[in-house]
């Protein structure tokens, strides 16, 4: 990790932040938000400037909006924001503030797991210091839980729950920006990135610098897990390698197979692949994404074709089912790779495998269901010996695999 790293978010404090945004216009605001170069936090990266302007150009058609602030963790290995809400809770509350002021929201929600209890009193502490703030400024903070899950931190699902819906993507467009809660134009973005608004706002994008970094501006909140000496949440720069991100938590323990980069959906690189660095066109250029924010260090000794299937048993069990593609395409996967790892693999299981990844990438309603094919296509690409033993020579490369299925699984349709 870069030696000199000006910004921190994590040592950074909130005071004045919310004042200096009243004091601005929302256009001056968001130009200043432009500027620094803050993207989503959240996995997907969107620029947030572009998100404050599109939010504030339909309320002043709607006439009213609303702000989430994403603080679910729907990866459970990955508590990134109730990390952030139990050491700077008053950031996270005042970026909500911020991001209502821009939009010309009154009500906003602070989105959690209904699971995160120490993040829930830290955010109510936080709430009650700053009561009076928040009252000047116009803005209401309700606390929202939602209902546990995966697919309940997903952007369109959680606007489901919000309205008391069951927690189901939806299609898009119309975006959230447009059309959120209760057809509202709705500013939903994660507490991670609605907590670096009251630096930026308060001290001007150049804040935002971390010294020794080139692309991506500003840190990350990375979870680092697996093979590695001391596992748990990190703050690192953009721009870091999975080298120096493992490195943040003490260095491997044993040599390492492969790096799993996203979370449950994230794809897993070769562990030659230390110098991929931590952005979000690299990691997509290696086949992956940010997703979650965990760097899972795998050890050698791990077949990786078993560790796609109970991956895609994960999904399969955590999808929320409204889309075809996703619903049945993550059982189809699930069900081939068991097939392999219990001996009953074919030649012909390879190109399935990568149609199938297609179909869910193209077609998912989500990026649930979107983003799960880089399992796929980096376990295949990266380790091709691990699919090649198992269907050549009908054995586990590594000798870990148990047979789970005793016949194939088959579909209707197969190369």
């Amino acid at each position: 990790m870069p030696a000199s790293t000006s910004f921190r978010l994590l040592e950074t404090e909130a005071d004045g932040a919310l004042e200096r945004a009243r004091s601005l216009s929302p256009d001056e605001t968001i130009a200043v938000v432009e500027r620094s170069g803050l993207r989503g936090r959240g996995g997907a990266g969107f620029p947030l400037a572009q998100k404050l302007r599109a939010t504030r150009t339909a309320a002043t058609l709607a006439g009213a909006a609303y702000v989430v602030a994403n603080a679910y963790d729907a990866d459970p290995d990955s508590p990134l924001s109730r990390t952030l809400l139990e050491r700077k809770p008053d950031l996270v509350i005042d970026g909500l503030a911020i991001a209502a002021h821009v939009v010309g929201a009154e009500q906003c929600y602070l989105y959690l797991h209904p699971e995160a209890t120490r993040a829930r009193s830290c955010a109510e502490a936080a709430l009650s210091r700053r009561i009076e703030s928040l009252q000047e400024a116009g803005t209401r903070v309700a606390i929202a839980l939602g209902p546990g899950g995966f697919m309940g931190g997903e952007e369109s699902a959680l606007l489901a729950v919000l309205e008391n819906k069951r927690a189901m993507a939806r299609q898009r467009p119309p975006w959230p920006a447009e059309q959120g809660i209760a057809l509202r134009p709705t500013l939903v973005s994660s507490a991670e990135t609605l907590a670096a608004l009251p630096p930026i706002v308060r001290d001007g994008p150049e804040a935002f610098r971390v010294a020794g970094t080139a692309g991506s501006r500003g840190t990350k909140l990375v979870s680092v897990t697996g093979a590695v000496a001391s596992p748990a949440v990190y703050e690192v720069a953009f721009g870091s390698t999975l080298g120096e991100v493992i490195q943040a938590a003490g260095g491997v323990t044993t040599a390492l197979k492969g790096i799993h980069v996203g979370g449950p959906t994230g794809g897993i690189l070769n562990a030659t692949r230390t110098g991929v660095r931590l952005d979000y066109e690299e990691l997509k250029a290696a086949g992956t994404h940010l997703g979650s924010g965990q760097v899972r260090a795998i050890p050698e000794g791990v077949c990786i074709v078993n560790e796609a299937a109970r991956l895609f048993s994960y999904l399969a069990r955590e999808t929320c089912a409204i889309c075809v593609p996703c619903r049945v395409g993550t059982k189809r996967v699930g069900g081939i790779l068991e097939s392999i790892t219990s001996g009953l693999g074919r030649e012909s299981d390879l190109p399935w495998l990568a149609e199938l990844a297609d179909h869910l990438n193209e077609f998912s309603l989500c990026g649930f269901g979107i983003t799960s094919a880089s399992i796929i296509r980096t376990t295949m690409s990266e380790f091709p010996d691990d699919y090649r033993t198992h269907i050549v020579e009908g054995r586990c490369p590594t000798g870990t695999c148990t047979p789970v299925r005793a016949r194939r699984y088959e579909t209707m349709a197969q190369p």
